[in-house]
């Protein structure tokens, strides 16, 4: 239970996602009030360590962009996406066009949440055990990440079989089409007994 701005409480898990190469990963998940601001060394560490070597931008709210952070991401030579801190210098003009293209970017992360509340029930979790909710809500985000999956596996057929005309009705329709070339062609053997 937390207070919020405009709400006196608000119930359920708070949790922190990156979204990297379009896939969605669960970073930070916790029933308890905390300031987001502090995970993001520990979600850079975490990239670190999965692919070797620091991110060369991040992108993410202002509420991340405190002097923490910043000096850590400048001393490993990344790019923290936002308003400088303070007040702004009158001779100094903001990179617009790169702001532009940074938030364009960063919404993507919004649409994430928005995508799992609405397509993978992230937002009709009713379990009461914290541990099954914490569950629940990882599946919310495997779901999503499955999604992807199939829409890119969608993709990848239309592009390399609409030569042969395997796509004139649906996409399962296709599946059976092509399981039935196998098997009519002896690529795939069946045993039935």
């Amino acid at each position: 239970m937390r207070g919020k701005a405009g709400k006196p409480v608000e119930f359920g898990a708070k949790l922190d996602i990156s979204f990297v190469d379009g896939f969605t990963r669960l970073e930070y998940l916790s029933f308890d009030s905390y300031n987001e601001a502090g995970t993001l060394r520990q979600t850079i560490e975490k990239y670190r360590e999965r692919t070797g070597h620091y991110p060369a931008r991040v992108l993410a709210d202002k509420i991340y962009r405190n002097r923490d952070n910043l000096n850590f991401c400048k001393e490993h030579g990344i790019r923290l996406s936002g308003p400088a801190l303070g007040i702004p210098k009158k001779d100094e003009q903001p990179d617009r066009k790169q702001n532009y293209i940074d938030e364009c970017e960063r919404v993507e992360v919004e649409r994430r949440f928005s995508l799992a509340k609405r397509k993978c029930n992230l937002g009709m979790v009713t379990a009461k055990l914290t541990d099954t909710a914490f569950h629940c809500i990882a599946m919310s985000i495997v779901v999503l990440n499955l999604r992807k999956l199939m829409l890119s596996l969608h993709v990848f057929l239309q592009q390399h079989f609409l030569y042969f005309r395997f796509f004139e009705f649906s996409f399962i329709q296709t599946l059976i089409r092509l399981y039935a070339f196998f098997v009519k062609t002896k690529f795939i053997t069946i045993n039935l007994a």
